[in-house]
Order: structure tokens, then sequence, then C-alpha cells
């Protein structure tokens, strides 16, 4: 079983329960990042239910009430490294009920105010004006960008014509 098979019900359930999760669950996904909590988690000399208390602990005070109690429950569960995989599935639940749709571009290079514009004009025309985008660094695309858009890619980078170009040659 994946873990994002594992997350979507923890997801689904506090989706249903009531709104204003994301704002507490990103907050979490980020320090979770960090490496001495990653290392924390990781831990081999600590039991899992200390980790937990020490994991859930961080948060007292910085996050609501409930979403402390749903830290409890994963920790419980031994589930604390879903949290990324349930806010990703939590995410996708708040987009289809607000009919957003979420677009990651994916740029070789930084983009400037007007080209990221001009981007989103072009895209809303494509999906409609309720979208959210997010703008990442790939290095790796040489040039141009990617697009993704659910399971819609469109790829108009420089690696990716060059993969072309290599397949129509081969």
């Amino acid at each position: 079983m994946t873990s994002k098979t594992q997350a979507r019900p923890y997801a689904q359930a506090i989706f249903d329960h009531s709104e204003g999760w994301r704002e507490d669950l990103q907050q979490i996904v980020g320090v979770l990042k960090e490496g001495s909590v990653a290392r924390l988690i990781d831990s081999p000399k600590l039991a899992y239910k200390e980790k937990a208390e020490i994991f859930v602990g961080l948060f007292d005070g910085e996050v609501q009430k409930k979403t402390l109690n749903f830290l409890k429950i994963l920790g419980e569960a031994k589930r604390l490294s879903l949290l990324p995989d349930i806010l990703n599935e939590y995410q996708k639940l708040e987009a289809d009920k607000n009919n957003l749709k979420e677009v990651l571009i994916s740029s070789a290079f930084e983009l400037n105010q007007t080209q990221e514009e001009a981007i989103e004009g072009l895209l809303k025309k494509r999906y409609g004006e309720n979208l959210s985008s997010r703008i990442n660094i790939d290095k790796s695309l040489i040039g141009g960008l990617t697009v993704k858009c659910g399971d819609e890619v469109i790829d108009l980078s420089t690696k990716g014509r060059l993969l072309k170009l290599k397949k129509q040659i081969s």
C-alpha cells in the first residue's frame, strides 16, 4: 500500500470534519522537512511514542487544538511520516470542492513579474479563471518551461525538445 493510499482516508476525514486545516498542515510539513526534526522522527534511539510526543509538543500553542489532536492520533498510529501526503491529498480535496485548478510551472530560469502574468493569463484561458499556480525552478530543463495541471503536462522545455529530436533520429 502506497503512502498516498494510506494518507487519503486521513485527508478525507479532516476535510469532512471541518475547514481551516491547510495553514496548520503546511506549517507542520514545513517543520517536518527541517533536518533536525527529520532526524528526530528517524532516530532509532527513541521509541515512536516518545518521538510523537516530542513532535506534537513542537506545535503546542502554534496550531489549532483540532490539529494537535489530529497529530496525536497520527502519532499513536505511527503515521506521522504521512503528513506530506495528507497535506497533498487535503489540498486536492479543497481544489475539487472549489473547482480550483492547481498548476505547477517549472522553469529553467527565474521568471519576472511580466512573464509570470503572461503565462498565467494564457493558462487561465486554457483552464479557467479559478487557477492556483506555483512556480518551480528546474535547471535540468536547460531552457523553457513545463506546465503540469492534473495529469496533463505541457512540455515547452529545451530538454523536452532535445528528447523528442533524439527519438526521431533513433
